[in-house]
């Protein structure tokens, strides 16, 4: 069997599974998570040696960022599992007052999860906790270029997840390929823009819906009134954690002329603080997942002036904390997104020059801003259109499961996390419930409308009459008119309609 037929197999079984309705009820749902459950605390101890061997990258930072990141979101969706399932009703207008009207929640169907290797269980398993709450069946696909952590998530996930609805595959780009030529009813993808790009338009084919979390270049504007020793501290851990290979990693910096000598100089002192005197002897430190990435950062040192750091490790693909000063705008630097540890810095008098440049860019995931200025920060809240805006921290929007995450533009489409993951695998069907009787009401709607009290009364009804009370007269006028009509529609038969006095 070829890997096509393989794959079309297996979506083939899944549909048959979703068809039965197996994943509607809430018991069977609220069962799979409560396995996820029992399947992170089970798997931690092989996760945390796999992350390592893939990066290594310290069993604390990993559970921190990864591990109990994923455990949390699982908890909110258990506790508010119930409420998100459960008919959304909704107001009606005068015409529909008798009515019920209300969104239901239809899981979408089969869906395709691609995750990522920079944090391969949260990038993985929070979309898929999303799936099994909607309702929906799914195939997950871990990263391939993390092939430890990816070996150990297929291990867990084929051993505690109900198989009839749940699946993974594990693979490089010929099976990412394989799995874009089916129809998927939605395809979560994590990853960069490039192959962003290559998923959005095979989704298309299908007029398939996409979530797609990217990435680009994440600003951190730095106002002269701030505390720049939290502000510097606070930067640097968001760049260094998982050797900056995050997509909301700060990814370059715009700082006032007055205080960018002493961030850069804060910056060196925490980069020391954190990971001592020599950060390649750490094993708080990550390293760059593989070869190529670790040469493409290296090409990027000699875009400006290094200022702290710049070392570099091939056999180990060990990039130093690195700060770079006077970066030219049109260098890969500064036109690429980094992922790794290099921390450009540049420094502005004019902070609107700083808004023009950043909105002359692609839209950003995050824009991070550092300021007691409550007037700067409603100009960038206002002005820079970014998926996320940070306020004096990094990252830790994250932590917040009310707070949609995503981009927008080249940095992505849709969001998750919390509510919003249940909302992106779900159809909020609208719903409106009529009673079958009283239809001498409803004869208003049909013709013949030759009648001028008839006319009258929908325009009534339609909140606008020629010469009709304006103001507070107004209410009065359309309630008791309406009131009236709606009485003698149902008291008289419209001529021809066939229908007696007293209603159907």
């Amino acid at each position: 069997m070829s890997l096509e037929e393989e794959l079309n197999k297996i979506r083939d079984e899944l549909q048959t599974s979703f068809d039965s309705g197996v994943t509607l009820p809430y018991e069977y749902r609220i069962g799979q998570l409560k396995k996820c459950a029992s399947m992170i605390k089970a798997m931690e101890k092989e996760y945390f040696e796999a992350v390592q061997k893939d990066m290594k990258k310290h069993p604390a930072e990993t559970n921190g960022t990864d591990l109990k990141f994923t455990e949390s979101d699982l908890g909110y969706a258990m506790k508010h599992l119930k409420g998100w399932m459960a008919d959304q009703y909704v107001k009606t207008d005068i015409v529909n007052k008798l009515d019920y009207a209300y969104q239901h929640a239809e899981p979408k169907g089969v869906i395709l999860v691609i995750g990522t290797w920079n944090y391969p269980l949260q990038c993985t398993m929070v979309p898929l906790i999303g799936a099994i709450c909607a309702g929906c069946c799914a195939v997950v696909k871990p990263s391939e270029v993390a092939p430890s952590s990816s070996a150990v998530m297929k291990k867990y996930f084929d051993l505690f997840l109900d198989p009839l609805c749940y699946r993974t595959v594990e693979g490089g780009v010929d099976t990412a390929k394989a799995l874009l030529t089916i129809t998927w009813d939605h395809i979560f993808f994590t990853g960069s823009v490039s192959v962003g790009k290559i998923v959005a338009k095979a989704a298309a084919e299908n007029l398939t819906p996409v979530t797609l979390e990217l990435g680009g270049k994440c600003p951190v504007i730095v106002d002269e009134n701030t505390n720049i020793d939290t502000a510097a501290k606070r930067i640097i851990w968001g760049k260094c954690v998982n050797a900056g290979q995050t997509c909301i990693a700060p990814d370059y910096v715009y700082c006032h002329k007055k205080q960018t000598s002493t961030l850069i100089e804060r910056m060196k002192n925490h980069i020391t603080d954190m990971y001592g005197e020599d950060p390649q002897q750490s094993d708080c430190f990550a390293r760059i997942i593989n070869k190529a990435h670790f040469n493409r950062l290296k090409s990027l040192l000699s875009d400006g002036t290094i200022a702290v750091g710049g070392t570099t490790d091939e056999d180990t693909h060990y990039i130093s904390p690195t700060i770079i000063t006077n970066p030219a705008l049109d260098s890969k630097l500064m036109t690429d997104e980094i992922f790794g540890p290099i921390l450009p810095i540049l420094e502005y008098e004019d902070v609107q020059s700083v808004l023009k440049y950043v909105r002359s860019k692609q839209k950003p995931l995050v824009c991070y801003v550092f300021s007691n200025n409550a007037k700067l920060i409603d100009q960038v809240k206002k002005r820079v259109s970014a998926g996320t805006l940070d306020v004096n921290d990094c990252l830790m929007h994250m932590m917040v499961p009310t707070l949609p995450f995503g981009g927008v533009g080249h940095s992505g489409m849709g969001k998750y996390h919390g509510k919003a993951t249940f909302d992106e695998f779900t159809h909020h069907k609208s719903v409106l419930h009529k009673p079958i009787g009283m239809e001498s009401v409803n004869n208003l709607r049909y013709p013949p409308y030759d009648a001028e009290w008839k006319q009258n009364l929908m325009y009534s009804l339609a909140y606008y009459k020629p010469n009709a009370p304006t103001g507070g007269g107004f209410a009065k006028y359309a309630v008791t008119s309406t009131m009236a009509g709606a009485a003698f529609a149902y008291a008289y038969a419209w001529p021809g309609s066939g229908a007696s006095g007293g209603g159907q």
